[in-house]
């Protein structure tokens, strides 16, 4: 699970030289939440599929939304997302032939409805003031709760994804531009 932080903090040192990408080849790669960085590409091959831990304790708890002040699902703070981005300037997640990140939500949708979660549940893709963004040809499935958050954001892009989750998913959201300005959302299915 260490391997996609390892890897975002070596080419966060050199994305500022021109940029950086991270290639997701064919695979199952298990993975805590992990940030993105300036100037960055996360590319998934076809047949790459990115799978959120379903350990608890591997999903760091950060502050609420300034703007909502609490959790959505809990006062307090709430539980990071799988892939962050926050302050940043060009990023691109994007695939080939829609390589997939999966959350595996159907632990955190459990833990939702017996109500044992202390903290809201975190988001497949949170962008936070963020700038130039591009999501594209990638396909998202069973979220813990939204899957595509770009909050706080400008020109931001999301384009020819794929969005699925159980019918009885509770809040797996498709995409939710928050607080953002000039937000195309195009050819996608949710």
């Amino acid at each position: 699970m260490a391997a996609f932080a390892a890897a975002m903090a070596n080419l966060s040192k050199v994305a500022y030289d021109g940029g950086a990408m991270l290639v997701v080849p064919a695979g199952r790669w298990l993975t805590g939440p992990f940030n993105l960085a300036d100037h960055f590409t996360l590319f998934l091959d076809h047949d790459a599929v990115i799978l959120a831990t379903q350990e608890i304790n591997e999903w760091p708890i950060i502050d609420p939304l300034p703007s909502y002040g609490r959790g959505r699902d809990a006062a307090g703070g709430r539980y990071d997302n799988l892939i962050m981005g926050y302050n940043l300037t060009d990023v691109v997640i994007t695939g080939r032939n829609n390589g997939t990140i999966d959350g595996q939500g159907e632990t955190w949708w459990k833990m939702f409805r017996n109500k044992e979660l202390n903290y809201t549940r975190g988001y497949l893709i949170e962008l936070m003031y963020c700038k130039q963004v591009l999501i594209s040809n990638i396909t998202l499935v069973n979220s813990p709760s939204w899957n595509v958050h770009p909050v706080y954001s400008s020109h931001v892009i999301v384009s020819g994804i794929t969005i699925l989750a159980p019918v009885n998913s509770p809040n797996t959201d498709g995409i939710d531009p928050d607080s953002s300005s000039n937000v195309r959302i195009e050819d996608c299915y949710i």
